[in-house]
């Protein structure tokens, strides 16, 4: 099968659908029980890069590999130099002081543990995560490219997460806790395994009957309605795990969907945005959230985080633009 492949738009669209519902539980505050929702985005982001960084031609694997290397440094670039710098102006305004910062961000939380392992830094955007983990990633996905070795995402899928199911059970019995995010929410044991199973899923036509497709999108809302519903049982012990691979099934499914609907011609899509949107905006929520929290309350937080998606985007959207006029001038010569 050639798995050389116009970009499917309508996956780019959804990670907008997806920026929001990160935003929306970072938001949640006290109503996190009806905001499980990036059980589905998060690992769907994986996924499709993996979908992405499919390809038969392994010259252009290998370019494609390399470039994603470039994108997910540029994004965790951009994301450490602007939650570093509003995080040190945050300290003055919140009274707390240069040593406070240096100590929260060298000492308690260790910059090193936070880099390799993922471990949450509680001052200094904790929720760059994501960004970290992404690049990892990249990394090891270049490393197999330049090996030949990407028949191993059929090993590395299973056992990754299999050791993430077994040390996130552990935390419940030892920590007796239902957060298994600790080191267990990182690039080897969550983001490359979703990541892999996006890749060796881009191999495989499941579309052998054209409406195929719907069963795939109801099995997929099923699974998200499964998740949420889940979280109703937000009280009792040990949910998480089964949120967690609902959330995967939702986004395997869906994935599925948005890979049955053609391809479409979207160019002024990728001109007003651009591939990458969603990225940008999610570095941007966090310090938008900030920001927008002091100058007014919020009583519905779902409003709230609509309101950070679209200040959000719209900073973005303005420097998007920006950037993207000396090359029109430039075409225009």
């Amino acid at each position: 099968m050639n798995t050389v492949r116009s970009r499917n738009v309508y996956l780019d669209i959804f990670k907008f659908f997806l920026c929001y519902l990160v935003i929306a539980i970072h938001l949640a505050g006290e109503t996190y029980a009806h905001f499980p929702l990036y059980r589905l985005a998060v690992p769907m982001f994986f996924i499709i890069s993996g979908y992405f960084n499919r390809t038969a031609d392994r010259e252009r694997a290998e370019k494609m590999a390399l470039g994603f290397i470039k994108r997910t440094l540029r994004y965790l670039i951009a994301g450490f130099l602007l939650y570093i710098v509003f995080d040190f102006v945050l300290c003055f305004v919140n009274g707390n002081g240069v040593g406070y910062y240096f100590t929260t961000l060298f000492y308690e939380d260790f910059l090193l543990e936070f880099f390799i392992l993922n471990r949450p830094i509680t001052y200094t955007g904790a929720q760059l995560w994501f960004l970290i983990a992404l690049f990892v990633v990249s990394l090891i996905h270049f490393a197999l490219v330049k090996l030949r070795k990407l028949s191993y995402y059929k090993i590395i899928v299973p056992v990754c997460y299999g050791i993430y199911f077994f040390f996130a059970g552990y935390m419940y019995l030892i920590q007796n806790t239902d957060m298994p995010i600790r080191y267990t929410r990182n690039a080897l044991f969550f983001g490359l395994p979703n990541f892999g199973l996006g890749y060796l899923l881009a191999g495989v036509d499941f579309h052998k009957k054209k409406w195929y497709k719907y069963l795939y999108l109801v099995l997929g809302i099923l699974f998200f309605y499964l998740q949420i519903h889940e979280y109703h049982l937000v009280k009792t012990p040990y949910c998480s795990l089964e949120m967690y691979w609902c959330g995967i099934l939702s986004a395997v499914f869906l994935l599925q969907f948005f890979l049955g609907i053609k391809n479409a011609g979207c160019d002024f899509y990728y001109k007003w945005v651009g591939k990458n949107g969603a990225f940008w905006v999610y570095i941007l929520h966090m310090a938008v959230a900030v920001v927008l929290s002091k100058l007014r309350s919020f009583d519905n937080l779902m409003v709230k985080s609509l309101w950070v998606l679209a200040i959000s985007f719209a900073i973005y959207e303005a420097v998007h633009l920006l950037l993207m006029l000396p090359k029109a001038r430039r075409a225009e010569r």
